[in-house]
């Protein structure tokens, strides 16, 4: 199939909504010989996999419209919904005392939509917009510097699975599409957001005194870390932060995508991030399913005092 040209315009017709997808020959990852049309295809291929991570969550948009290497910027408030595609939730942030209209995915066609005008990224809150103020999953990121290697990543999110099941909570791995993971503990939506980040700051203190030599905590004045050990980063539970959705294409120079893994594939320690790209997640999942659809089923109770 011979790829569009740059200037030729696509129309798709999906579920009802005509998508225009202008410049699908428009290069995105060159290293990758990617395309814009190839993103949004990416996105077609995905909807509906990815659809239910998306539905009435926030989430963050992070626009490439040149490709990963020009002009890049965030879109958080949405002035401008697009009935069926685009909703909106109007979010008080406390801090700069005013209202921002956080975007919603409404449907299939919405997120085909939005890769048509080149977003790239998709960053996903934590809770719903039907209790705001209570998340729906716990996030743990495993994040380490590039001179940290990734086994040694992987041998963290073991130790940290491990602590977890003696709590009899189960958790979930995916790759963030940097060089870190993801790990999800899915809970029902009774604890603020104070509540889980100081259960999982303790987390953190625990197994840094047990294993000093693997884990670090995060570095104050917003710097991570600079050292060679995985932090556990436990301020992705705040009410705004958000964390790359699950399925979510990176806009780095091999294309990545943040992917669900098995915890037989992190004991095994042989994956790397750039294992999981545009290429090679749709057939992944052809193959495996959605590993991660537990995190939309399983409502745990954290072992902390409501």
């Amino acid at each position: 199939m011979m790829k569009p040209q740059e200037g030729q315009p696509v129309h798709w017709q999906i579920d009802g909504h005509n998508i225009e997808i202008k410049y699908p020959g428009k290069m995105f990852w060159p290293e990758e010989n990617i395309t814009k049309i190839e993103l949004v295809q990416y996105y077609r291929d995905m909807a509906d996999i990815m659809m239910p991570y998306l539905k009435l969550r926030p989430v963050t948009l992070h626009y490439f419209p040149r490709g990963i290497h020009k002009v890049s910027f965030y879109k958080r408030d949405y002035s401008h919904p697009v009935t069926g595609l685009i909703e909106t939730y109007p979010y008080k942030e406390i801090s700069q005392n005013k209202t921002i209209n956080v975007p919603i995915v409404a449907s299939r066609a919405g997120l085909i939509y939005l890769a048509s005008k080149g977003c790239i990224e998709f960053h996903t809150w934590a809770s719903l917009i039907t209790d705001i103020f209570r998340p729906t999953w716990v996030v743990i990121d495993l994040d380490i510097t590039g001179k940290t290697p990734f086994k040694k990543v992987l041998t963290a999110a073991q130790i940290l699975r491990e602590y977890l099941l003696s709590l009899n909570l189960q958790s979930f791995a995916k790759t963030s599409g940097g060089s870190g993971l993801h790990i999800y503990i899915p809970v029902a939506p009774v604890y603020t957001f104070e509540q889980v980040r100081n259960w999982l700051a303790q987390i953190g203190k625990l197994l840094q005194q047990q294993y000093p030599d693997i884990f670090a905590l995060p570095q104050k004045q917003n710097k991570t870390h600079d050292s060679n050990k995985v932090v556990i980063d436990y301020r992705q539970n705040t009410i705004t932060r958000n964390t790359a959705s699950v399925y979510t294409a990176r806009a780095n120079s091999v294309a990545t995508v943040s992917t669900p893994i098995t915890w037989e594939e992190v004991a095994e320690g042989k994956i790397k991030p750039s294992d999981f790209t545009l290429k090679t997640v749709p057939e992944r999942v052809k193959e495996k399913g959605d590993l991660f659809i537990k995190v939309l089923q399983l409502k745990q109770k954290l072992p902390i005092d409501l």
